[in-house]
C-alpha cells in the first residue's frame, strides 16, 4: 500500500482552516490506548513493590499526640479518631489508603465527620471522585468546594453534591502553581509506566501464546500428514523422557536437526525489563536495592546502610510531614489548642535493626539527651525506678562560664587555681595570736587582760 496510501486511508474530511493538529490535517492519529489506572499500573511488579514499600513503611508508623509547653513537647492524650479513625478501617489501613491515594494518584481527600463540633470520624475519598473547584458566591467572590462525582460504566459522571473545606483534608503530592491538585504520577509518568506494562504483556503473549518451537527437523522432499505425524511421534519416542534426554540422534533420508535460539531483539527484551525496575524505582524516589535490584549497587556493608538512610531521609520524611502537618491542622481544630500537634515517629524505622537502636541509645544517654527510663521505654521494658530518671553524664565533662571552667560532676576541673592552704584555727581561749607571742608565759601579764 505505501506511506501515502496508507496516509489516504487514515484521512479525514479536515479542512486546513479547521485544523488543529498535523494528527487532524493528515488524519493518522493512533487510536487512543487504553487509560492507565491504579488497577492496570499495579500489574508491574516494580511499581507494586515501591506503593508497597512506601505504604508499610509509613502506615506502620506508631502515631502521638503532643503540647508543647515551654518550649518541649508533653504527651497529651491522643482523640479516638487518631488511634482509630473510624468503626470499619483501623490506623494501619487508614493511613495505608492515604499512602495509596498520594502515590498512585498525587492526592488524597479525608472525609472529617463531626457530631456536636467534635471529630468522630474520618473516611478516604477515592480521588476519581473528587474535583476541587471554585465557585462564585451570591457576593461576587470565589469560593472552593469539592466536588463529588459517580460515574458508571458507560455513562459520564453525575455530580451528587459538594463538601465544604472544613469537611474535607486534602494532601497533594507533587503541587503545581496555580494548581488545586497534585501532580498525578500515573499522569506525568505514563510513558515510562506504560512502557514497563507493554514489555510485561508482551513476555507474558510470548511464553503464553507464543507458536516458536524449540527445534526444528529438516526433511528434504515432500511428506504426507500421516508421515509427519509418524516422524513426530518417532522422535518423541525416542529421545522424551528422563533417560532419553541429550542421546544419539540418527537421522536418515537426509534429514538435518537445528536448533531454535532467541533472536537479538527478544534478548533485548529481558535487558529492557531490568532496566525499568530502576526507572520505576527513580520515578517514587526509592532505592533500588529496596524493591530487589542491587544490579548496580552494593549488597552489603556501609553503602547499603546509607542508602537505608537516605531512604528514611529522602524517601518517607516528605510523606510523614505532609500527613503530620494535615493531621495537626484538625487537632488544633477539634481541641481548640493551639499547642498541639500530631507527630509520626519515623525512628520507628529503624526498630528492627538492634545495632543502630543501640548506638543511638548510646549516644542519646551519653549526651544527656535521653535518661534510661526513656530508653527502656521505647524498648518496651520495666522502668528502672530507683535510678532511671536521672540523666548521666561522662565525668570529664565540663562547662565554659566566664568565670572559667565548671565541672558537671560538681568537683573541681585541671585548669581550676589550688585551693589555698588553710589558716590554722584561733587558740580556744580566743586570744589573739599577737598577744600570745608577746605573752613569753607571763601568767601575771596574762591575768591583767579585761575578760
Amino acid at each position: 500500500m505505501g506511506f501515502l496510501g496508507f496516509i489516504e486511508k487514515r484521512s479525514a474530511p479536515v479542512t486546513v482552516d479547521k485544523a488543529t493538529t498535523t494528527g487532524e490535517l493528515f488524519g493518522t492519529d493512533a487510536p487512543a490506548d487504553e487509560p492507565l489506572t491504579r488497577e492496570t499500573a499495579l500489574k508491574v511488579s516494580a511499581v507494586f513493590a515501591c506503593v508497597r514499600l512506601l505504604t508499610d513503611a509509613i502506615a506502620t508508623l506508631p502515631v502521638d499526640a503532643y503540647r508543647r509547653i515551654g518550649g518541649r513537647r508533653r504527651v497529651m492524650p491522643a482523640p479516638d479518631w487518631l488511634i482509630k479513625p473510624n468503626p470499619d478501617v483501623g490506623r494501619i489501613a487508614f493511613f495505608g489508603q492515604i499512602m495509596t491515594s498520594l502515590l498512585l494518584e498525587g492526592n488524597a481527600y479525608i472525609l472529617v465527620s463531626r457530631v456536636g463540633g467534635r471529630v468522630v470520624a474520618l473516611d478516604v475519598i477515592p480521588a476519581s471522585m473528587v474535583e476541587p473547584r471554585y465557585v462564585a458566591t451570591r457576593s461576587g467572590r470565589k469560593r472552593l468546594v469539592y466536588q463529588l462525582s459517580v460515574a458508571g460504566e458507560d455513562e459520564p459522571a453525575d455530580v451528587v453534591g459538594a463538601l465544604d473545606p472544613k469537611d474535607v483534608i486534602h494532601l497533594q503530592g507533587l503541587p503545581l502553581a496555580g494548581e488545586l491538585r497534585g501532580v498525578s504520577p500515573l499522569t506525568a509518568a505514563s510513558l515510562t509506566i506504560g512502557s514497563a506494562l507493554s514489555a510485561l504483556e508482551y513476555g507474558a503473549d510470548f511464553f503464553s501464546d507464543g507458536a516458536l518451537p524449540g527445534a526444528v527437523v529438516n526433511v528434504p522432499g515432500p511428506m504426507t500428514p500421516d508421515g509427519l505425524k509418524a516422524a513426530r511421534q518417532t522422535w518423541r519416542n525416542i529421545h522424551r523422557g528422563r533417560g532419553n534426554r541429550h542421546g544419539l540422534a540418527i537421522l536418515t533420508e537426509g534429514a538435518t536437526f537445528q536448533k531454535v535460539t532467541i533472536s537479538p531483539d527478544e534478548a533485548q527484551f529481558l535487558e529492557t525489563r531490568q532496566f525499568q525496575v530502576p526507572d520505576v524505582a527513580r520515578l517514587f524516589g526509592v532505592p533500588p536495592h529496596l524493591i530487589a535490584d542491587a544490579t548496580n549497587s552494593t549488597s552489603w556493608g556501609s553503602g547499603l546502610s546509607e542508602q537505608n538512610t537516605s531512604f528514611a531521609q529522602y524517601s518517607t520524611r516528605p510523606w510523614v510531614e505532609r500527613i503530620e502537618e494535615a493531621l495537626t491542622a484538625l487537632l488544633v481544630a477539634d481541641t481548640g489548642d493551639k499547642r498541639a500537634f500530631v507527630r509520626l515517629n519515623i525512628d520507628a524505622i529503624q526498630r528492627g535493626s538492634l545495632r543502630d537502636r543501640m548506638d543511638t541509645y548510646r549516644v542519646g544517654l551519653a549526651s544527656g539527651i535521653y535518661t534510661r527510663n526513656e530508653v527502656r521505654a521505647l524498648e518496651d521494658l520495666p522502668p528502672d525506678t530507683e535510678y532511671g530518671d536521672f540523666f548521666q553524664l561522662p565525668l570529664n565533662l565540663a562547662l565554659l562560664t566566664p568565670d572559667g571552667p565548671l565541672s558537671l560532676s560538681g568537683g573541681k576541673t585541671a585548669s581550676e587555681p589550688a585551693d589555698e592552704p588553710e589558716q590554722p584555727a584561733p587558740d580556744e581561749t580566743g586570744d589573739d595570736p599577737a598577744d600570745q607571742a608577746d605573752d613569753n608565759g607571763d601568767d601575771t601579764a596574762e591575768n591583767t587582760k579585761e575578760p
